[in-house]
């Protein structure tokens, strides 16, 4: 091992390896052709914009504030993208946000607010797919409901009686490929076959197709097990109140 004295080594280095991956899987020309399209003048591409977002978590961040200061100096000068500032990447992820949508249960009173974007879904699957991150796999999906709780000035009181967001995130391996959000006062249950039925749409239409289905007991419900019964070989939803989990297959009809 040689130690060099050197201004160009620097410690955010084995960025450069992870980025030149996605050039290699067109990762950068995905974002372009697929998001919305810059005004000519704007300095910065939707590459810039993300593998600078992204770049703060490969390199430790935990918040997108980490943008600033020495971390985006480190960065000047990489050859792979031209580093915004915080505050460019903000407004424009801003812009890529939808207004939630007020929604009504068939038999309830209350209004739910959900965060439905799936021309985002539909991005991240195409990077996914791009990664050949499900080529060839027996795939499980795994879905579930995780309260986040916050002080956001929006948020909505959960069925812990604290205050926060109750998104359902759809997993296959350790890959997020479905994301819809809720606020607090939408328990799991709340519209939940939509909500899977939306998700099983987006896969079928980037051909990922899923053997399995797993979740805990929130999707014990039966217009659940009406859908994925028709999505997947096999699924596993854990009955309320018990250990032994439900295993049904595909040609359960009633």
């Amino acid at each position: 091992m040689r130690v060099l004295n050197s201004q160009h080594i620097s410690p955010f280095g084995g960025l450069n390896f992870v980025l030149e991956e996605f050039e290699k899987q067109n990762i950068g020309s995905l974002l372009q052709d697929y998001l919305p399209i810059l005004p000519n003048q704007s300095k910065y591409s939707w590459k810039d914009i993300l593998y600078s977002f992204w770049s703060i978590y490969f390199c430790g961040g935990d918040c997108i504030e980490d943008l600033g200061g020495n971390f985006r100096d480190h960065l000047q000068g990489n050859r792979f993208l031209n580093v915004p500032s915080l505050d460019r990447v903000l407004d424009r992820l801003k812009e890529l946000s939808l207004p939630k949508e007020i929604l009504k249960s068939p038999r309830g009173k209350s209004l739910h607010e959900f965060g439905i974007n799936e021309d985002i879904n539909n991005l991240n699957l195409r990077i996914l797919n791009s990664l050949q991150m499900f080529f060839d796999k027996e795939l499980t999906l795994n879905y579930d409901n995780t309260i986040i709780f916050n002080n956001i000035a929006d948020s909505l009181n959960t069925y812990k009686k604290e205050f926060g967001y109750c998104p359902g995130v759809g997993i296959i391996e350790n890959n997020i490929v479905y994301i819809e959000n809720r606020n607090g006062n939408s328990n799991p249950r709340t519209l939940q076959d939509a909500t899977v039925s939306r998700m099983f749409d987006l896969l079928d239409q980037n051909n990922v197709k899923v053997k399995a289905f797993r979740a805990d007991s929130g999707s014990y419900l039966y217009n659940i097990i009406k859908i994925v019964s028709k999505k997947a070989e096999q699924f596993y939803i854990k009955a309320p109140h018990a250990a032994a989990r439900v295993i049904a297959p595909a040609s359960f009809q009633n």
